[in-house]
């Protein structure tokens, strides 16, 4: 998606435990400055601004043991160490510390084709 496009890209992780629940995510708005949020952590930022120009464009989203690393065509967007100082909702760890069982993107996406899982 282009920049001012106003397209959402919106993954979110879940668990597995019977129940399929929520264990945070990562959204961007491609508006004229494009922002994005961590689920149940971060609200509404700017992405920094070294996103490639191509308009077409590969994400890799990958939590970590810290947080989340986000790169666009090879380009390292966001490496995020979440903690409580960035957090703005309190409830960040009961998300975020879950291990993850699923990945999908939510109904509200406007701007992903496809996406593949790796190991």
């Amino acid at each position: 998606s282009e920049d001012g496009s106003g397209d959402i890209m919106w993954v979110r992780f879940l668990v597995d435990s019977g129940y399929l629940y929520h264990a945070g995510g990562f959204y961007v708005v491609f508006s004229q400055t494009p922002t994005y949020w961590l689920d149940n952590c971060l609200h509404r930022k700017p992405l920094p601004d070294n996103l490639p120009e191509e308009q077409d464009k590969l994400w890799r989203i990958k939590r970590t043991e810290q947080g989340l690393r986000v790169t666009c065509n090879g380009v390292t967007i966001l490496d995020v160490v979440l903690s409580d100082q960035l957090c703005d909702d309190s409830d960040w760890k009961d998300f975020w510390n879950k291990e993850i069982s699923r990945v999908y993107f939510y109904r509200l996406d406007t701007a992903s084709i496809s996406y593949r899982t790796t190991g």
